[in-house]
Parts: structure tokens; C-alpha cells; sequence
């Protein structure tokens, strides 16, 4: 089997290739304002239940204009996850966005309901783990619901303390180094 990570220099690379756990191959590639429509079309796939997880809201699309800001690679890094021989059905996108606090970047994920529980998650949040230090980045933030079994366990499996959960929501904090 295919390793499930193949490391690739930060937003300036042109792509990295990963594998679900059946072994199909998927491309990771930098998101561009190009990929607006595509990105908009994932979202309107995606299950309500998913862009809830995402979001904490049931949004169905993202403006243009917070589009700009992911893919603004001195506030953010972006990126779009394809089949390896499908370039323009997005089936996920992930992104880094800087925090108010130094050294600190918020991870968001989003994949399309078919494509869960496949070890595309696993592998997005370890790619994007990887990309953070060349964002100069100590730590990843991540607040998901605290239902979203999926990211929990992820985020469990890369050394983040589980809090208490007393709410809908969990804030995460996983370091990168």
C-alpha cells in the first residue's frame, strides 16, 4: 500500500498526493481564486449535518470575498483536494488561518459526505500539520462540535488533551513542532 503522506513545501508547492485507505489517490494542491465556483459546489454537495461540523452554522457557500481572505497566503494558507484523475470534482478543502494569538493558526477541514471515514481527514490535518511550520506556525486551533467524533479522534491521535465537554463546541489546541 501507498504511504498515506507525501510531504510537500508550503502554499508554493504544486501538489501533494495522498491515498484513502482503499488506496484510491487524491491530489492536494493550493487553492486559487479559480476555485471559487468548485469550492461553492462542494459546499452545496455536502450535507447539512458537514457544513455544520465545519462551520457551526449550516452555511451552503462562501462569499467571494471571505474566498479572497483563505487564499491570501500572508493571513492564510488553502488548499483543494481532488480524486488524481478528477481535477475538478474538489471532494475536500483545509486551511490555516492565522490567529490573533502568536504562532497560532486555526485549521478548518471540510469533506464531501462520501468521502468520510476513507482516512482523507487523517491525512489533510497531517499534511496541513506539515505546512504550518513553514507558516511559521507552533500550534493548530481547532473548535469543532463536540459530537464530531471524526475530529476528536484525529486530533486525539496527534497529542491534543480532550477537554471536559461541557457544551456543543470543543476548542483544540494541537501542537505542530
Amino acid at each position: 500500500m501507498p504511504t498515506p503522506l507525501t510531504a510537500a513545501a508550503p502554499q508554493q508547492a504544486t501538489a501533494a498526493t495522498g491515498f484513502t485507505h482503499a488506496g484510491t489517490q487524491t491530489v492536494t494542491r493550493p487553492a486559487t481564486l479559480d476555485d471559487f465556483d468548485e469550492v461553492n459546489a462542494l459546499h452545496e454537495r455536502c450535507s447539512l449535518q458537514t457544513c455544520f461540523a465545519r462551520y457551526q452554522a449550516a452555511r451552503r457557500s462562501l462569499r467571494l470575498a471571505e474566498f479572497q481572505h483563505l487564499t491570501r497566503p500572508d493571513r492564510s494558507l488553502t488548499w483543494v483536494t481532488h480524486p488524481k484523475d478528477e481535477p475538478h470534482q474538489l471532494v475536500a478543502t483545509t486551511n490555516l488561518v492565522r490567529t490573533t494569538e502568536a504562532g497560532a493558526a486555526e485549521l478548518g477541514i471540510m469533506i464531501e459526505d462520501s468521502w468520510q471515514s476513507r482516512g482523507l481527514g487523517t491525512y489533510l490535518v497531517r499534511y496541513a500539520r506539515t505546512q504550518a511550520r513553514a507558516f511559521g506556525c507552533s500550534s493548530l486551533v481547532v473548535m469543532t462540535g463536540s459530537d464530531n467524533v471524526r475530529v476528536l479522534k484525529i486530533m486525539r491521535t496527534l497529542g491534543a488533551a480532550l477537554p471536559t465537554i461541557h457544551g456543543p463546541t470543543v476548542d483544540l489546541m494541537v501542537p505542530v513542532g
